[in-house]
């Protein structure tokens, strides 16, 4: 829709932000029973030097090249 009157630009206004003190009132929270964690696995048995699994370096290293190789 074109008018006759000439339109003026709008000057640019640079996004700007502005921060808002607001008041935490904390949380409040209740259960029926008291809180006792119960742990379900051991992992005492872990070693230092991060072994987790039992695959060789030939075993990751084709599991690699099978998922970079791209097949036409």
């Amino acid at each position: 829709m074109t008018t006759d009157k000439q339109t003026q630009k709008e000057t640019y206004k640079a996004p700007s932000m502005e921060v808002i003190k607001m008041e935490n009132e904390g949380v409040i929270a209740a259960s029926g029973e008291g809180y006792n964690p119960v742990q379900t696995k051991s992992y005492s048995n872990r070693t230092s030097t991060g072994n987790y699994g039992s695959a060789s370096s030939s075993d990751l290293e084709d599991l690699i090249n099978d998922i970079l190789t791209i097949e036409n």
